[in-house]
C-alpha cells in the first residue's frame, strides 16, 4: 500500500507507525527539505515539496493528512476528489460547518474518510465501553478522566485557548462514544503564561456526572498521563496510564466490586499505532469503519468548541 503523508510536524508520529509496516510504501510532503531530509534519512521514506504529486500519483491508496487544522478539509477534499482514502489527525477542522461538509463529502464517496481518534482503540476505553455496554458493573454513575501533558514533542502553545482542542479532544472523544453530548457543561481554568494551562470541566448527563481535568503545566520531564475513574452502581473502573515512556506505554487497569479488587488483564498499546493498523487494515480489506467516522467526530467536536467557549470566557 503507497501513503502519502502530508507534513513534517507531528506526522513524525504516524511516519514510525508506516516505517514499521511491512508492505507499505511512503512518500512525505513538506514544505521544509531541512525537515524533509530527516524523513529520508530516518525512515528511507521518498519525500516532495509538490503536494501534486501526492495526488497526481496514481499508485498513492491513501492520503494521511497531518497539517494545521485549518488546511484538514482542502485535503480531505482534495484527496476524495482524486479517488484516494483519507486519514486526518484530530480535529477534524476547526469549526462545526466544516466537519459537516466533511461528513457530508465522505458518505457520499466510495473512500474511505477516518479521523484520528486514536483513543477509540485504547484497550482500557474498549473495555469501559465493553462494561457501560454489558452492565456487568451495574449502571455508570460517575466518570473522573485527567490528562496532564509535558511539552515532549517539543515547545507548543497548549495556553487555555488551545487546551479543549489540543490536549482533552481524544478523552472527550471516548466519552461522546459512550454516553453521548451532555446537557450541560461547566469549565473553569487558569494559566501560567508561556502556552500552559489547566482546566476542570463537568459534564452533565441525565444520569451520569463526568469530571475531566486536563493540564499543560507539567514540564516535559512529566511526560504524559492518563487515567479514569469510572463509578458504576456495582463497582468502580480505575485506570492509570503513562503512554509515552522510553520503554514503551505502562498502563494498570483495576476493577473494584464488594468482592474485593482485580488487575484487568490488558496489555498496554501504543494508540496511534493501533488505530493506523486499524486504518491500514479497512483499506486493504475493504471493509465498513464505523469506528474512526467524519460524523462520530463531528459530534466530539461540537462539544470540544462547547467546552472551548466555556473555558475562554472563564
Amino acid at each position: 500500500m503507497k501513503i502519502g503523508l502530508l507534513g513534517t510536524g507531528f506526522a513524525v508520529a504516524h511516519a514510525g507507525v508506516y516505517a514499521a509496516r511491512p508492505g507499505t510504501e511512503v512518500v512525505v510532503y513538506g514544505r521544509s527539505p531541512e525537515k524533509l531530509a530527516m524523513f529520508a534519512r530516518n525512515f528511507g521514506f521518498a519525500t516532495t515539496t509538490e503536494v501534486d504529486a501526492i495526488y497526481d500519483d496514481p499508485d498513492v491508496d491513501l492520503v494521511d493528512v497531518c497539517l494545521p487544522t485549518a488546511l484538514h478539509k482542502e485535503h480531505i477534499l482534495r484527496a476524495l476528489a482524486a479517488g484516494k482514502h483519507v486519514l486526518c489527525e484530530l480535529p477534524i477542522a476547526p469549526t462545526v460547518a466544516e466537519a459537516e461538509e466533511i461528513t457530508r463529502a465522505a458518505e457520499a464517496s466510495d473512500k474511505h474518510v477516518f479521523i484520528d481518534m486514536f483513543m477509540r482503540v485504547h484497550p482500557a476505553v474498549q473495555h469501559l465501553h465493553r462494561v457501560i455496554r454489558d452492565g456487568s458493573l451495574g449502571e455508570l454513575r460517575a466518570l473522573r478522566s485527567y490528562r496532564k501533558a509535558g511539552p515532549i514533542w517539543g515547545p507548543v502553545d497548549l495556553g487555555l485557548g488551545k487546551l479543549a482542542l489540543e490536549v482533552m479532544l481524544s478523552d472527550l472523544d471516548y466519552t461522546v462514544a459512550a454516553l453521548g453530548l451532555p446537557r450541560e457543561i461547566h469549565a473553569t481554568g487558569v494559566t501560567a503564561g508561556d502556552g500552559r494551562a489547566a482546566a476542570e470541566t463537568v459534564l452533565r448527563y441525565d444520569d451520569a456526572v463526568v469530571e475531566y481535568t486536563a493540564s499543560s503545566m507539567v514540564p516535559a520531564s512529566y511526560g504524559v498521563t492518563h487515567g479514569f475513574e469510572a463509578t458504576f452502581t456495582e463497582g468502580v473502573l480505575e485506570l492509570h496510564e503513562r503512554p509515552f515512556e522510553r520503554t514503551g506505554p505502562v498502563m494498570r487497569l483495576t476493577e473494584y466490586t464488594p468482592a474485593g479488587s482485580r488487575e484487568v488483564g490488558l496489555s498496554p498499546a501504543d494508540n496511534y499505532t493501533a488505530a493506523i493498523n486499524h486504518v491500514l487494515d479497512c483499506v486493504a480489506k475493504g471493509t465498513e469503519d464505523t469506528l474512526l467516522t467524519p460524523r462520530a467526530a463531528t459530534e466530539t467536536l461540537r462539544l470540544a468548541l462547547d467546552v472551548d467557549q466555556a473555558l475562554t470566557r472563564s
